[in-house]
């Protein structure tokens, strides 16, 4: 099955559907001493210990996280040095607590994962960092060190997998994240890949956040050749495979273009657990999605899908946004999100939930176009009747679909869970998946859910910038459409977050 085979993403979208009856049939027990490792460990390999006493951003939240990325700078005017790299980097995937719940040790980072599993592994190619030597590492945020994979400066290796995007070429290093599959599917099975991309995107967000609070440009890219990818970070695209890649900074281009020769590194890494299990779903919706040439992927990232074209506005609803400033600093609101388990049943304002919309709805710099949409449930937001909406990201505009109290509903479509019911607003991305696949073949499957997490992670920062509560929820699938239908009809639901008061401080 190739790219533009998109039979595969749409049969892979239909079976990993939730609904009332396969939740109940399709219960099974977690096998607890079976549970993967949260870190990947590489024993052979020496760490490089980066600076520890970080004073992170102090730059509003709200800022940072809705900036609008400028034109990079001149490579002499924008630099990246080690201690700022490392704040980029513990904000996205850094450990930011331990906390025991029974028998079990939590180790919470500082973005959001699906039952805080963290499938996502970060690397870094270092080309023009102070303090840094030009190499491929792997960033482990259990003690906070880089170990490193290659000597030399991939770039342009990565460039060419990528069509030659100028960006990385130039960046003064460049992020991959990948995904180890059995950490998800250890708990939601075939499922887990969607969860893969949530995740990623939230770790977007506050990478994204964090870049721009140090001054530094970013670029998201997702066109690339899989192969090359997997080569340099030497994973099987079975197992582990690549998700995204983010320019940071703008620098001097690889000398020449020049590729260092690419070997198998042959590591030894730790196992994830007594027994892994692979789920052939994951691992044919990963196969199906791969580029596999940069010349395939040049041509996924000059293709658009169609834009979004929303049905004409019903009633209207805007309310005023906060000024960045009423939030709390980016750095102490990472430090603070967690995942709210409770929420108070108490209202937010109409102020508080558009900003908290709007910060999250920008589109990165990126080489793939807006695929996704907005929708609410409205339980309890001073200044807006309770309801379902559609939010209009051009005009910041909260458009009713059809008002009243829909607490209940709400709880339901997010698998009966009283999150739903209880928060202040449920927040619904939803897609066009067909649209996308038309476009990008099953490329966009990966794209879509992996907006739908970035927009989902900003909604977190957001909330949390303001003293609020967030957390990521699932939900039944065509349950969740057939309720959102007229205006839906057609379209998926990628990722829902519930935003609201806290009735505790969360975790």
């Amino acid at each position: 099955m190739g790219n533009r085979d998109i039979e595969a993403a749409r049969s892979y979208h239909e079976a990993t559907k939730h609904s009332y009856r396969s939740v109940r049939t399709g219960a099974y027990l977690l096998d607890w001493d079976n549970r993967p490792l949260p870190y990947k460990l590489y024993p052979e390999v020496a760490g490089i210990a980066l600076p520890r006493d970080l004073s992170l951003a102090r730059t509003p939240a709200l800022e940072a996280i809705g900036a609008e990325q400028p034109a990079a700078a001149p490579p002499d005017r924008e630099e990246l040095k080690l201690e700022g790299l490392t704040r980029i980097l513990f904000c996205a995937g850094g450990l930011t607590r331990r906390r025991r719940v029974g028998v079990e040790d939590y180790h919470f980072r500082a973005a959001a994962s699906a039952g805080a599993l963290y499938p996502v592994e970060i690397y870094l190619a270092a080309g023009e960092i102070d303090g840094l030597e030009r190499g491929l590492y792997h960033f482990s945020p259990g003690d906070l060190k880089l170990r490193g994979l290659r000597r030399g400066d991939w770039r342009a290796l990565i460039a060419r997998a990528a069509a030659g995007r100028p960006s990385l070429l130039e960046a003064r290093a460049v992020v991959v994240l990948s995904a180890i599959f059995w950490r998800s599917a250890w708990k939601y099975r075939a499922r887990a890949y969607r969860y893969f991309f949530w995740d990623a995107g939230t770790m977007l967000a506050n990478l994204l956040a964090a870049a721009a609070a140090e001054g530094v440009s970013t670029d998201l890219v997702t066109a690339f050749a899989d192969p090359d990818v997997e080569a340099l970070l030497d994973i099987d695209g079975e197992r582990e495979g690549a998700i995204c890649m983010v320019a940071l900074g703008n620098g001097t281009a690889a000398a020449s273009g020049e590729i260092p020769e690419l070997r198998p590194l042959g590591l030894e890494t730790i196992a994830l657990s007594n027994e892994e299990v692979s789920y052939p779903n994951i691992v044919r919706m990963h196969q199906a999605s791969r580029l596999l040439t940069p010349d395939e992927a040049g041509e996924i990232a000059v293709a658009r899908s169609d834009a979004v074209q929303p049905a004409p506005p019903g009633s209207i609803v805007k309310p005023p946004r906060l000024e960045p400033e009423s939030g709390m600093g980016l750095g102490e609101t990472i430090l603070k999100r967690g995942s709210t388990r409770v929420f108070a049943r108490e209202p937010i304002t109409a102020g508080e939930l558009a900003t908290i919309i709007a910060a999250s709805s920008g589109h990165p710099r990126a080489d793939f176009a807006t695929l996704s949409e907005t929708y609410l449930i409205v339980n309890a937001v001073d200044g807006m009747e309770p309801g379902a909406y559609y939010y209009r990201r051009e005009s910041e505009e909260f458009e009713v679909l059809k008002a009243g109290d829909f607490r209940g509903k709400a709880g339901y479509l997010c698998l009966e869970q009283a999150l739903g019911a209880d928060c202040s607003a449920l927040i619904c991305y939803m897609a066009d998946i067909e649209r996308g696949l038309r476009a990008l073949g099953n490329r966009a499957y990966r794209d879509v859910h992996l907006e739908a997490g970035l927009h989902g992670g900003r909604a977190y920062l957001a909330a949390y910038a303001l003293g609020r509560g967030a957390t990521g929820l699932t939900f039944y699938d065509d349950d969740t459409t057939d309720f959102f239908s007229p205006h839906a009809a057609g379209k998926s639901p990628l990722l829902m977050v519930a935003v609201g008061v806290p009735r505790s401080s969360g975790g």
